[in-house]
């Protein structure tokens, strides 16, 4: 079984009647809401960053999609040389670690999804994660105390399931080799002038919510661990993860029948390049909080198994109430 997660799944993940969460505040944004009010005390961190919030609101109350204006906004600062774009992944990696850390207490969705689907019929499972917060990681840990201690961790052997992430994660980084420091020594990313220079290599990062600090695991490499993420503006988009991990899901999606797409927007064009894979006869699962038909349409415009040979079931009531219900254990 292949399970792809869009923002759709993070943001429903409480679901159901009586969701238990410890600062609704931090639910886990779409896209339209990454720069909302409710991250103001972050936002205040990365003030250059902060000074484009009114003008990305007042786009957004007018209906212009969130991607396209940021991408205009990032493609003019690149033109003219401004340097608040460097600080986004700064900004983001905080919200969506916080995001992670603070809003769920408790367990969520995505635990029953993992239970489920690791004890279902399905002799092997591949998560792709489009997204950057650390819900499904801390789901499979709590199922069966797996850790992900570095980038190999997320394809281990010994298991059932496969882990990508596409998109990159909040707690991957490069090592920024251009940081700057201030008058002490002291490493100030927010100082950065200039496009970051980065280490070839992924590295896990840690974060201590105390100080502030992002860092590696015992100093080593040492340096700023600098964001590892897409930022969300449009097409076109890049893998982040390992090639090899690109690769195993290209082959996993090639022998794999059943797929369990939700909350995915079927815009992300690298992604359905892998989902081109998939093979006559299977069936499809599209899950959304409202517009299943129109994903469909998007995968069926790029697909061609997907307009015929191929079983598939639409379900707009959401993650939380889909995974509740008879459609999901039927499924698995």
């Amino acid at each position: 079984m292949t399970v792809v997660l869009g923002a759709g799944s993070s943001y429903d993940c409480a679901g159901g009647e009586t969701p238990v969460r410890s600062d609704p505040r931090h639910r886990p944004p779409l896209a339209k809401d990454l720069f909302s009010p409710a991250f103001e005390t972050i936002l205040a961190r990365y003030p250059k960053v902060g000074a484009r919030a009114d003008e990305f609101r007042t786009k957004l109350a007018k209906g212009q999609s969130f991607e396209d204006i940021f991408r205009k906004v990032l493609e003019s600062a690149y033109r003219n040389g401004a340097i608040w774009p460097y600080q986004v992944p700064l900004y983001l990696r905080e919200v969506l670690w916080t995001v992670s850390d603070d809003y769920l207490q408790g367990s969520s969705k995505f635990d029953t999804l993992v239970r489920s689907v690791l004890e279902s019929k399905f002799r092997q499972v591949l998560f792709v994660n489009l997204n950057y917060d650390l819900f499904l990681e801390r789901a499979l840990t709590d199922y069966d105390g797996h850790d992900f201690n570095d980038l190999g961790s997320y394809s281990p052997a010994s298991k059932r399931w496969f882990y990508v992430k596409p998109h990159g994660s909040v707690n991957w980084g490069s090592i920024l080799e251009n940081c700057p420091t201030d008058g002490a020594g002291v490493l100030r990313p927010s100082l950065l002038k200039e496009a970051p220079v980065l280490s070839k290599d992924l590295i896990p990062v840690m974060w201590s919510r105390w100080s502030g600090d992002f860092y590696t695991p015992g100093g080593n490499p040492p340096g700023f661990p600098y964001p590892r993420i897409i930022v969300p503006a449009n097409e076109p988009k890049e893998f982040i993860c390992p090639e090899n991990q690109v690769q195993m899901a290209k082959r996993f999606m090639g022998e794999c029948d059943h797929f369990l797409l939700i909350g995915f927007s079927g815009h992300d064009s690298h992604i359905v390049d892998l989902l081109k894979h998939i093979p006559d006869a299977s069936r499809v699962v599209i899950v959304s909080g409202g517009d299943a038909t129109e994903v469909l349409q998007r995968l069926r415009s790029r697909i061609e198994t997907l307009v015929s040979g191929v079983k598939v079931d639409l379900h707009d009531e959401g993650f939380g109430k889909y995974i509740e219900g008879l459609a999901f254990e039927s499924t698995c």
